[in-house]
């Protein structure tokens, strides 16, 4: 079972992952975050919609407070937070190699086979547990499938809301779905299943009403983050689900996709279609959005633009709970970059709840190039004497890189902290740490720090240079590793300048 895991650098020590800086900064600082799905994007809305529909979600989330998390695989490796680009690689379609499907039971292959993937609700939420996102906006709900207590058709989401500890606000369940019986699975896992709304209601994507009320009602995002807070002070393990009706100027059209959702299952059944497990769901909004001609695709978009506003308020009050909760109001812990025993440094005042955490100013002057490591090891013994063997001597760790130097140069000579930008890839390793730790406590920026996208043979490493000197301090060889710097791409600069 999932509790959350915030410490990244132990995380990326794991898996392939790469946090969007946008993304990680709010981890560090508290920030609320929304985590997306991106089988939305892959699988479930025709291309160009997908991609406007995915930027317009992001969007929606920062006007609500919040950061955005969209969550995908790409060439194998787990991505919290996408590039325009990356969002593009998964939203167009493609003949060869297509974006798969991917739920829990599909993380592993398509890691280790290096294929790109369009997270599930399932998916979604296992990967955000580990990050330490708690709260994750999407369209609608799997379920079990009509006809399911006997196909046993039952979506992998249900089982994983009732393991992994992440809230899911959501328009109901697919009205292509046994509404029914799909929460009696959600009783049966022990889920917090509450309508967000003006009635008891249980939702069902296209319409307001399924016939069915849920266990709980909450009409505001306060009483929704208590809620979520408290599962997680509880330690439960289960997840929690919203259940956000479709806003009334799609109330009308509703009846009309009903019927529409009705013939689809008809012949889902009649063709075979039904008996395909994950090909069922795409296939059936497919059909629908063309027996209503488009309509269908316009309600869908309403909705989850809806539930992703409604995730981000949200989340904007489940921070401030967990603010207000900390000692102290300190800092959250641990740190993505801390061992989770240690108090961050940076710490000297409370936050207070009811004010946004600090924005950086933009820089006068941005660095671009490397940040190093220079490890310098000096013989005490003579050259020749030295040779092939261990030597007794002195070793030394500062800071290097051309860049690094320079940057720090323009920052003593400034008196304004927030001037100069120092732009460099670093690694997921122990040297990261000892970078940012150093030159925090210079009171420079860090917040140009990424870690490259492209992948790197034994993952991406901080640039380190190795000098081995002699007795009289004379150079004898050395070694530099800066492939960090090699593999960085145009677009993954751009996105941290000002």
């Amino acid at each position: 079972k999932l509790r959350g895991v915030a410490n990244l650098a132990q995380l990326r020590e794991r898996i392939p992952l790469d946090v969007h800086p946008e993304v990680e900064e709010a981890i560090q600082s508290g920030k609320p975050i929304v985590a997306l799905e991106s089988t939305i994007i892959s699988h479930g809305m025709p291309y160009p919609h997908n991609m406007s529909t995915a930027l317009s979600l992001e969007s929606i989330i920062r006007q609500s407070g919040a950061v955005p998390a969209t969550i995908a695989l790409l060439k194998g490796r787990v991505k919290v937070g996408l590039t325009p680009t990356e969002l593009e690689t998964i939203a167009r379609p493609r003949a060869d190699d297509p974006v798969q499907k991917v739920s829990r039971r599909d993380l592993a292959p398509v890691i280790g086979l290096g294929k790109d993937g369009g997270t599930t609700i399932g998916g979604t939420m296992v990967l955000a547990a580990l990050a330490g996102i708690k709260v994750f906006a999407t369209g609608g709900l799997g379920g079990v499938h009509r006809g399911g207590e006997t196909s046993w058709d039952v979506s992998a989401d249900l089982t994983e809301l009732g393991r992994t500890p992440v809230a899911v606000i959501a328009a109901g369940a697919k009205s292509i779905l046994d509404i029914g019986r799909t929460l009696e699975y959600l009783e049966t896992q022990g889920v917090m299943v509450a309508t967000y709304g003006p009635t008891d209601d249980f939702p069902a994507f296209f319409t307001p009403i399924s016939g069915f009320k849920s266990p709980w009602r909450v009409d505001n995002p306060i009483d929704a983050a208590k809620i979520i807070h408290s599962s997680h002070k509880l330690g439960l393990t289960s997840g929690q689900f919203f259940g956000v009706p479709i806003p009334a100027s799609h109330h009308a059209s509703g009846a009309m996709i009903q019927a529409a959702v009705d013939q689809a299952v008809r012949e889902s059944e009649e063709n075979g279609m039904s008996k395909r497990g994950k090909e069922v769901t795409p296939w059936l909004l497919k059909r629908i959005a063309d027996l209503t001609r488009g309509e269908s695709l316009k309600s869908n978009v309403a909705l989850i633009e809806n539930t992703t506003r409604v995730g981000g308020q949200i989340a904007a009050e489940l921070s401030k709970l967990e603010r207000a909760a900390r000692p102290n109001n300190s800092q959250p812990g641990p740190s993505p970059f801390r061992s989770p025993n240690e108090t961050p440094k940076s710490v000297t005042s409370p936050v207070q709840t009811d004010v946004k955490v600090k924005q950086r100013s933009p820089p006068q002057l941005v660095v671009l190039g490397a940040a190093a490591v220079d490890v310098t090891a000096r013989s005490s013994k003579p050259r020749e004497s030295a040779k092939e063997s261990t030597s007794p001597g002195t070793v030394d760790i500062t800071l290097g890189g051309v860049a690094r130097n320079m940057a720090e140069a323009a920052h003593r000579r400034s008196q304004n902290p927030e001037a100069t930008l120092l732009v460099s890839p670093v690694g997921d390793d122990a040297f990261a740490t000892l970078l940012r730790d150093e030159i925090e406590s210079t009171e420079m920026r860090t917040d140009g720090f990424f870690s490259p996208s492209r992948p790197s043979h034994g993952g991406v490493r901080t640039p380190v240079c190795n000098l081995l000197l002699d007795e009289v301090g004379e150079l004898v060889g050395g070694v530099a590793h800066f492939e960090a710097v090699d593999i960085v791409e145009g677009h993954e600069v751009r996105l941290l300048l000002p």
